[in-house]
């Protein structure tokens, strides 16, 4: 045998996983494949509302053309650096989509990369190949930190903060800067500042009261100089959230007395429950692995040391106190009862952090009413999981009624056999449509359950076979096996449409961001310097962020969502809102009035068609996969 043969056999005999770099590599594939993923989505979704406010009032701000909760300017509906942070970089590298997505795809590959330090540093690095994984094999969590929405921004805040703060024994300057990032996370959403005051806490428990009051100091300071630089506007965003009857000092602050919102939904609990396990599915991975640890929670002799412990204690508190939140904000209000899981990804990665921190602990001998809990978990979140995806798999479900199933009639099985789906009409007295609508729902339910009732079964079949191994009077860990494997099967199956292939919200044919740019150059060659322009172009108003030096109507940048029936028209104005009765003033004092194709009609239509413009060529479409998407232009004639 040559030297080389000798080497290679030896190489072979060598477990894979005690190759050095092995790890390093699978997790770069991960890496990979994330990024080709992003990439990918930031060109083919369809840019939303949210995402043209953030880009078109960010790039206001950051070139001071307004500044932010401005009299009479935008409706800054969140803290400054949501908007500040996407426009400055505008401001550099050039306005518009590309811009804004191009941000989004950098800030993921850091939360990516943040999220591999960090579990790398808490688990090891196969640990860390699993949660790379984890990501890359989601394309629901991936859209959304693609797209120019604050997800991915905050996100990447609170992976770094928890990069620097989480650890044993992280040096005084690490836990210092991670609460400064948690301060310029409140600064930049007020929905994630519970976390200062957590991460605050979390310090001062773990390393005494000098280290955390030094933290408290970094935290607070980003805080207390934005509120100085913004005061007494910024006062606004809390009115918003803290009742004027539990801080009259807020009072001045708060919406406009008199006026209610157009967009007003009237939501089911149907859509609730739905988008409650839209969670789950677009999240699987992360809130199983948490309720994982949650429901086998060990004793406290079962932690490998005390920095272990209070980690996970202090991740246990930070992710269910923003789910709880996050989860009232979202289901427990009409205003976006499908943004829940959207919200979820501002902080779900705490699942896989806390999931690694004390799966080595688990506890896997349980009483009897864990176990249970355990059951019953599975078979709501089974079931949960299958009806919230109706829409992606409730037809495919419906040959089940064709099935040959025998005939009854008076409690007693007759000869023949007859259609399922003729069955239950006959029983239920159900029309063919009534039946068919029904099953879309109950059919994927009814699936979920029965995946959930097979998962239970093999792992009771499984424990029991591992009983003889057992040390004398141990109880078999079939909870902790049906837990750990039911985690395994989301893992596997997060790119599917059951779970998170089945978000596509925003999904488009083409290249978003090229229609976008084509649409907007075409604004830009029509429309000269100095015009004062009537918005009315569509949901997203990044269409605006082409054209240079003209004049908008700032309230009009959030479109319905900012729009109001009733109240002081200057009130409205002043805060950033409009009426129909501003709304036709601005009409009337616009040189053009710019209409999207579907939302040509009313007192707006007539106003335009009335002889007092000139139509000039409306734009391409900005979205090729929606109809009507063009922007008619309309000239005031002089």
């Amino acid at each position: 045998m040559t030297r080389a043969t000798t080497r290679l056999a030896q190489f072979i005999s060598v477990p894979l996983v005690a190759v050095p770099w092995l790890a390093e590599v699978i997790a770069l594939a991960g890496g990979a494949l994330f990024l080709l993923q992003s990439w990918t989505y930031a060109h083919t979704q369809a840019s939303l509302l949210d995402e043209g406010a953030y880009l078109v009032k960010g790039y206001l701000f950051a070139t001071g053309k307004y500044w932010p909760y401005q009299d009479y300017g935008p409706w800054t509906n969140h803290m400054p650096l949501a908007f500040l942070i996407p426009g400055y970089v505008q401001a550099v590298f050039g306005p518009g989509l590309r811009t804004g997505r191009y941000l989004a795809v950098f800030l993921s590959l850091l939360i990516l990369l943040g999220i591999w330090i960090l579990i790398r540093r808490l688990g090891g690095r196969w640990w860390a190949v699993l949660a790379v994984w984890a990501l890359a094999l989601n394309p629901a969590v991936i859209k959304l930190y693609s797209l120019a929405n604050s997800q991915s921004l905050l996100a990447c805040l609170f992976v770094w903060t928890m990069v620097l703060v989480l650890g044993e024994a992280r040096p005084d300057w690490q836990l210092l800067a991670g609460s400064a990032l948690a301060g310029l996370m409140m600064m930049t959403r007020v929905n994630l500042a519970p976390v200062l005051f957590l991460v605050v806490a979390y310090i001062l428990w773990a390393y005494g009261w000098r280290t955390g009051l030094l933290a408290a100091l970094a935290g607070f300071l980003p805080v207390l100089v934005g509120h100085a630089i913004y005061w007494p506007g910024i006062m606004r965003i809390w009115a918003h959230w803290i009742p004027a009857d539990v801080v009259p000092f807020l009072r001045p602050f708060a919406h406009p007395p008199g006026s209610d919102p157009t967009w007003n939904p009237v939501v089911t609990l149907d859509s609730r429950v739905t988008s409650f396990f839209h969670g789950f599915r677009f999240h699987f991975v992360a809130l199983v692995g948490a309720l994982g640890a949650l429901l086998l929670w060990p004793g406290r002799e079962n932690w490998k040391s005390s920095w272990q412990y209070k980690m996970a204690v202090f991740l246990s508190g930070l992710l269910v106190s923003m789910f709880l939140f996050h989860m009232w904000a979202a289901l427990g209000k009409d205003y976006c009862v499908f943004c829940f899981p959207v919200y979820l990804s501002f902080f779900t990665f705490l699942g896989l952090i806390l999931l690694v921190v004390s799966f080595h602990a688990w506890a896997r001998e349980l009483p009897f009413w864990r176990q249970g809990l355990v059951v019953i978990t599975i078979l709501v979140l089974s079931t949960g999981l299958g009806y919230s995806a109706f829409a992606e798999i409730g037809d495919r479900l419906l040959p089940v009624l064709d099935l040959q199933v025998p005939r009854m009639g008076s409690m007693r099985i007759l000869p023949g056999s007859v259609p399922l789906g003729a069955l239950l009409q006959n029983r239920f007295g159900l029309a063919p449509l009534a039946l068919e609508q029904l099953a879309r729902r109950v059919l994927p339910a009814l699936a979920g359950l029965l995946v959930g009732l097979v998962l239970l079964g093999a792992a009771g079949l499984a424990a029991k076979r591992l009983a003889p191994l057992r040390r004398p009077g141990a109880r078999v860990p079939f909870a902790s096996l049906a837990l750990v494997s039911f985690l395994a099967l989301g893992y596997f199956l997060s790119p599917t449409i059951v779970l998170g292939g089945g978000y596509n919200t925003y999904d488009c044919a083409g290249d978003v961001i090229r229609g976008y740019e084509a649409a907007g150059e075409h604004l830009a060659r029509l429309i000269p310097r100095g015009s004062r322009v009537y918005w009315r172009g569509g949901n997203s108003a990044v269409p605006l962020l082409y054209l240079e030096g003209v004049e908008i109507f700032p309230a009009q940048i959030n479109g319905d969502y900012s729009l109001r029936i009733g109240g002081d028209p200057d009130a409205l104005a002043r805060y950033g809102f409009w009426s129909e009765e501003l709304a036709r003033q601005w009409a009337n004092e616009a040189d053009f009035i710019l209409i999207e194709e579907r939302l040509f009609g009313g007192w707006l239509g007539e106003l335009v068609e009335a002889g007092g413009h000139n139509e000039l060529r409306e734009t391409p479409s900005t979205v090729l996969c929606r109809g009507n998407a063009s922007i008619h232009i309309y000239k005031k004639r002089r």
